[in-house]
């Protein structure tokens, strides 16, 4: 799942796909089946039939991009089911997680808000979140305009999608 608003969180999107197809390829994963979705049209039924999650969005005013979290509060409660005498389970509990930031300055509170997300739900994560900041001077401009995200930061997006999908693998 993903939300992007000036091209970087889609790019880093689109280089954890490729880690993580690559990964499935290595391993010669021929049922390995890849589905992507925007935030915004992500369903329930998507999360729960899912054996594993790569969220990826942008940090917008120190916290989590609305549309990203728009998804997270449209399906949070879906992903749970009742045990009885009001207790209830996670019905995605132990999959792995891999999560992306991307941001201006900082990133970190977006990433909490995605991994106390992810705690809730009882996911796994492969590693701590991947926090690509732009490093440009947070003006107006800079923080409207469009992204291109670097060599190295596709390479640690691609790493992050591909240990996520060996973990589900294997």
């Amino acid at each position: 799942m993903w939300h992007s608003r000036t091209g970087l969180a889609r790019q880093m999107a689109d280089a954890l796909e490729q880690g993580a197809l690559a990964v499935a390829a290595e391993l010669e994963a021929a049922d390995f089946r890849l589905v992507r979705r925007k935030a915004a049209e992500a369903t329930p039924n998507e999360l729960l039939g899912a054996d594993g999650y790569l969220f990826c969005a942008p940090e917008n005013l120190a916290s989590l991009s609305g549309e990203m979290k728009e998804f997270f509060d449209r399906c949070y409660y879906q992903a749970f089911a009742s045990r009885g005498g009001g207790d209830e389970v996670s019905l995605l509990l132990g999959r792995p997680v891999g999560v992306a930031i991307a941001a201006g300055s900082d990133g970190s509170g977006a990433a909490r808000q995605v991994e106390r997300i992810c705690q809730g739900w009882r996911l796994r994560p492969v590693g701590p979140a991947l926090v690509q900041r732009n490093g440009l001077e947070q003006t107006r401009e800079n923080i409207l305009a469009p992204k291109q995200i670097s060599a190295e930061a596709r390479g640690e997006c691609r790493e992050l999608g591909g240990l996520v999908a060996a973990t589900v693998l294997l």
